[in-house]
């Protein structure tokens, strides 16, 4: 059975949206937090809160370099998350198997912690390379307890008389 013009541009639209690791991909920069309207500070890229986490000071040790591994050996070094996520594309299209592929960012004095690895690194360097990037995030600080547009389930009615299960 044929399929049309238009379910096609729907399901690559929709493939395009759910591929794993693509919003990553669009933060890579971090981003700056509003909080009802008001600045509440930055969220840094994941990998360097958790380098932090582990001590990391950028002023101590300087830069952050991005590692592309195959098979858990290093293969090709980045200083841009950019050109790692790039590189590793690049293995992918060149035949690599992906769950063979993961991208680790490093410190000078060691420390280390995953990025990306396996499937998500496409979707990642797709967001990272071709998305335009999310640099700010707003929202409230309370979230309602239903979504616009959205009411609770309606309660069934016990009949006169019988226990409620509620």
């Amino acid at each position: 059975m044929p399929i049309s013009a238009e379910r096609a541009e729907r399901l690559a639209t929709a493939a395009t949206v759910l591929t794993p690791g693509r919003l990553a991909g669009r933060m890579v920069d971090g981003v700056d937090l509003i909080i009802d309207g008001e600045p509440a500070g930055r969220m840094e890229a994941r990998w360097i809160c958790q380098l932090e986490t582990a001590g990391y000071e950028r002023d101590v040790e300087g830069e952050i370099a991005f590692e592309i591994l195959v098979d858990g050996k290093p293969r090709r070094s980045a200083s841009d998350i950019r050109e790692a996520l790039y590189e590793a594309l690049a293995l992918i299209a060149a035949g690599r198997d992906p769950d063979r592929i993961r991208i680790d960012a490093v410190t000078s004095s060691g420390r280390r912690v995953d990025v990306v690895g396996s499937h998500p690194i496409i979707g990642m360097a797709i967001g990272a390379l071709q998305d335009e990037p999310i640099t700010v995030i707003e929202g409230p600080s309370v979230l309602p307890r239903f979504a616009p547009g959205e009411r609770p389930a309606k309660r069934a009615r016990s009949p006169r008389g019988a226990p409620s299960r509620a």
